[in-house]
């Protein structure tokens, strides 16, 4: 019989006789060390990189198109971009010019008075708009493709793309942006009156916080800079 002072032998609790035997708890398995959950790596400034097929990573600060990091291209810049590509198109102009100036299509007249007298002038518009038509299908190829830039654009330096989204346009919304553009530039050409449409769409970057001209808030599109410009 175990001594009742000194338990089982062995060392172990005492037992009483028709007592059954403890039997210890089962210890649980040991829980392997979970790794802390993994993030993207975040470039600096706080914004992971943009999905495929988004505005590239070109701007001179690193951002993607968010509020802080886009740059908006200046009213002077997108100037500029505009002058190069009228430069090109005025070689166009002039060999239509000559090649219609005895033409009495879509002709207007207009009526002068000067020291009494009137005089009276005719002008053709047929070569107005056959440039404005080669312009919408110039711009519409070479911002509604991957680039978003015309030559003028490439040179300055500066990208149109999507409102909010600052992706590709693609060819449709190329198309209406390029017809919207002209369509103010006719009528600026025709009347004095509906030229101040005209002037107010190219003059309105500079106080639009987007730096957007009437014929981008149309179609609900940006100009943004692709690199720095001296």
């Amino acid at each position: 019989m175990p001594d009742e002072t000194t338990g089982a032998p062995g060392g172990g609790p005492p037992s009483f006789p028709g007592s059954a035997p403890r039997v210890p708890p089962p210890v649980p398995p040991p829980v392997p060390p979970q790794a802390p959950p993994s993030h993207p790596s975040v470039p600096r400034g706080g914004y992971p990189p943009p999905p495929p097929g988004r505005y590239p990573s070109a701007l001179p600060n690193g951002g993607y198109g968010d509020p802080q990091g886009v740059q908006f291209a200046g009213w002077g810049t997108r100037l500029g971009g505009y002058l190069v590509d009228v430069v090109i198109f005025i070689p166009v102009l002039a060999v239509l010019y000559l090649a219609f100036r005895h033409t009495h299509t879509l002709e207007v007249h207009l009526m002068t008075r000067r020291n009494g007298s009137s005089t009276r002038r005719s002008l053709s518009l047929l070569s107005p708009l056959i440039t404005a038509v080669a312009f919408v299908a110039y711009a519409t190829v070479l911002c509604g493709g991957p680039r978003g830039q015309t030559v003028g654009m490439m040179a300055v330096g500066v990208r149109v793309v999507r409102e909010g989204a600052h992706d590709a346009l693609g060819y449709g919304r190329a198309f209406w942006r390029a017809l919207a553009e002209q369509f103010l530039r006719i009528l600026g050409t025709v009347t004095l009156i509906l030229g101040v449409f005209w002037l107010l769409d190219m003059l309105f970057p500079l106080w639009d916080a987007k730096k957007q001209t009437l014929h981008d808030k149309i179609v609900k599109t940006v100009v943004l800079r692709v690199r720095p410009t001296g």
